[in-house]
């Protein structure tokens, strides 16, 4: 079972090895929330983020792809365990859509700027100059609000089989160091845990 298990993670890391940064998928889930700042209507998915991780892999910055790779073994807490979801959530296909977790703030930074990099490589983009980053919690309140469209990538039921859903169903990274909203464990905001999570706003210039 185990060998099944790694031939999956195998598979479904070289997929995501493959992948380029979908612009036009990006452009589609900004929401303008100002003048020139703009805000995802997703959280920061795992095959996302993973596309960072291989990113970092591939140009073998390991320091960096140690400290931003996602902390399964915070599945394993007092409120959390699961043991597939340690080797599964954030590579197999069937969690791709999913909210990544287990990451912190400087990680959840780290992807913003690789993202920033690598939307304004592309020739054929809407914005000419973007820079993607971590929303202020001031920001977060005002796209939290009932007046703004916003919803999970996808419908995550955590180990316990809860979904929370006030802007997703996990609780959000702010650029201020706090973490807000509701999450699926209904705890308190940690970073990292598998409870919080993050989405991108944009500032274009």
């Amino acid at each position: 079972m185990r060998t099944l298990v790694l031939t999956v993670l195998f598979f479904a890391t070289m997929a995501i090895s493959a992948q380029n940064v979908k612009v036009k998928d990006i452009e589609k889930s900004l929401v303008k929330i100002s003048d020139n700042v703009y805000v995802s209507k997703y959280d920061v998915s795992n095959e996302m983020y993973m596309q960072f991780i291989s990113d970092l892999k591939n140009s073998e910055k390991k320091d960096l792809y140690a400290k931003c790779y996602p902390d399964t073994a915070k599945w394993h807490t007092k409120y959390a365990y699961n043991e597939p979801f340690v080797e599964l959530y954030h590579v197999h296909p069937a969690y791709f859509s999913y909210p990544v977790v287990n990451i912190d703030k400087k990680s959840a930074e780290e992807f913003c700027k690789w993202l920033t990099e690598k939307y304004n490589s592309e020739k054929k983009r809407k914005y000419q100059n973007i820079e993607f980053r971590l929303p202020t919690e001031a920001e977060w309140k005002t796209f939290a609000s009932p007046c703004t469209i916003l919803e999970p990538r996808a419908d995550f039921l955590g180990p316990k089989g809860i979904s929370a859903n006030t802007v997703g169903n996990v609780s959000e990274m702010t650029s201020d160091g706090s973490a807000s909203g509701n999450n699926w464990a209904d705890k308190e905001p940690a970073m990292p845990s598998p409870w919080v999570g993050f989405r991108i706003a944009a500032t274009t210039k």
